[in-house]
């Protein structure tokens, strides 16, 4: 057996210990030579300047003349340098970092709400840290922890923080925070949510209008505040319309996103709904999750609306894509994404925000997975 070991030189100057660090680390080139990248003292060399003057060009920091500035940036352009904000944040602790913590940015709904809000962050000069835990609580700490150490601004959480301790480290560390679609209460943190407790008395409503009396409810697992009440509120929905909650067909996913594919838990669930003669309709949590239950009951020969009509919850872009077409509970994921951006920056600029909770109005989508036997019992 060979035992390879490397001895890796670091050098440093005085004032490159914090400027520059990354400059101590030597990478391969294409043909095999040591290459390194540019540093502040590399530029200054090349523009037969000292680095101080270079630092003060790049940030503005100081009366330069116009021939120097041209010299500095036609250094900066040949060697194709860029300043280490890293380290410009160890020395003013500050960055213009926000993290952005989301369970999975597979899941659409996520996606979506990392694409606006990144957009409405990107407009105001500041960038995303992206961590996506996977439902994993020692993951999300672990970002927690990494955003803490990286100086950033401010938090935005896409759903409730799994790990009470990720709470505690922020809030300690007097980092602002927004929650979006999390209906967790938390005195130091801003929540942006939907109002559950009307999605699904829409949802119970709408599904009751249809003739239907034992009403499934299907779910993924239960990790976030947010799918926790929306299935109690899907039960006090029932009792307000005078129909019976049947513990025996509400189905929740037992798998610890072991797949990371809500249409896949779906397709898996469906077939306990498939076992159930009595099930007249069914309510997923989630679109992508009712895509899944579809299929395994078209499988079967399940006429849908005709014999179970099927809505979900989120207004996915396939749910007008998908046959037949899916009922849904429409989000206003706009506002909620840019609430939270707008009051995250208010956080940031140290203003006191007199409430800590905004509550968005959910709306009903209704298509054909549900519309042709609502047409039926309207006609009776």
């Amino acid at each position: 057996m060979r035992i390879l070991i490397f001895n890796i030189d670091f050098y440093f100057n005085n004032e490159d210990v914090f400027e520059e660090p990354r400059a101590a680390y030597g990478r391969k080139g294409a043909f095999g030579d040591v290459m390194k990248q540019p540093t502040m003292k590399d530029v200054a060399k090349l523009a037969g300047v000292s680095q101080p003057t270079v630092s003060h060009v790049i940030n503005g920091t100081a009366s330069i003349s116009d021939i120097v500035i041209q010299k500095v940036n036609d250094a900066i352009d040949e060697l194709g340098y860029v300043p280490n904000a890293m380290a410009k944040s160890l020395k003013t602790n500050k960055s213009n970092l926000i993290g952005l913590i989301v369970p999975d940015v597979s899941i659409r709904f996520y996606a979506e709400m990392v694409k606006l809000v990144e957009t409405a962050l990107r407009q105001k000069g500041l960038m995303v840290f992206l961590c996506n835990t996977f439902y994993d609580r020692r993951l999300e700490r672990k970002y927690v922890e990494t955003l803490i150490q990286h100086n950033v601004l401010g938090v935005i959480s896409g759903s409730s923080l799994l790990d009470d301790r990720s709470g505690e480290l922020l809030a300690k560390n007097q980092i602002p925070v927004t929650l979006l679609d999390t209906s967790r209460t938390n005195e130091h943190f801003f929540n942006v949510n939907v109002d559950n407790k009307k999605l699904a008395h829409i949802a119970v409503s709408h599904l009751y209008s249809t003739g239907a009396h034992n009403i499934s409810y299907v779910s993924e697992p239960t990790e976030t505040s947010v799918l926790i009440h929306r299935y109690e509120y899907f039960i006090q929905a029932l009792a307000e319309f005078g129909l019976k909650y049947d513990k025996q067909i509400c189905f929740i996913s037992p798998n610890q996103y072991e797949t990371n594919n809500k249409m896949q838990l779906g397709y898996n669930l469906g077939a306990n709904i498939l076992m159930h003669d009595k099930i007249e309709a069914v309510f997923a949590s989630s679109d992508e999750f009712a895509f899944g239950v579809m299929a395994r009951l078209k499988e079967h020969g399940v006429d849908i609306p005709q014999q179970i009509p099927i809505m979900g919850c989120d207004n996915d872009p396939f749910s007008t894509l998908v046959s037949p077409s899916l009922t849904t509970i429409w989000q206003p994921l706009v506002q909620m994404s840019q609430a939270g951006v707008q009051r995250l920056l208010r956080l940031i600029d140290g203003e006191t925000l007199k409430t800590k909770t905004l509550n968005l109005e959910p709306n009903i989508i209704i298509r054909e997975s549900t519309m042709k036997i609502a047409k039926k019992a309207e006609n009776l």
